[in-house]
């Protein structure tokens, strides 16, 4: 089972304006087929007090208890803690925003191999920096990729 942390976009992206782009639908749809292989014991989702921290901003009652739900699937979760601040002041200063290098600290305390975004900043950065970071940063359609070849090649 691999282990990967969905930022906070991921879950939320099912409910995004799909109007808006074919980018959007693309996504969710590549996050309901993602949550199919969590669902089905491929992918061990990492929560954390972060998430915790984004999801009780949501407004919308009913976005939220389906949101509620997708991060009830981990399998593991992080706390906040002296060590995981620490190193989002370290991951800070490499240019991601405080909320993203905490979530990134955070996916790296709990040993995720993937941090899965929706987020082209969080992605560009994190591959120019990927030496520096402790978990391999994808997008969500990039990751779908690799994990479909993952399980072709096992």
């Amino acid at each position: 089972m691999i282990r990967v942390y969905f930022d906070s976009c991921v879950y939320n992206r099912p409910f995004d304006d799909y109007q808006k782009s074919e980018r959007i639908f693309i996504e969710a749809m590549a996050f309901y087929v993602l949550l199919h292989r969590v669902e089905s014991g491929q992918i061990g989702l990492i929560h954390s007090d972060a998430l915790l921290y984004e999801h009780e901003q949501i407004a919308d009652a009913e976005r939220k208890r389906r949101v509620k739900s997708y991060l009830e699937k981990a399998v593991d979760f992080v706390s906040l803690s002296d060590s995981v601040m620490k190193r989002a002041k370290e991951v800070e200063g490499y240019g991601f925003k405080g909320l993203d290098a905490l979530h990134i600290a955070m996916a790296e305390h709990g040993k995720a191999g993937y941090f899965v975004t929706c987020d082209d900043g969080i992605v560009r950065k994190g591959k120019a920096l990927q030496k520096k970071i402790g978990v391999r940063i994808y997008g969500i359609l990039e990751f779908l990729m690799e994990a479909i070849y993952a399980e072709n090649i096992e």
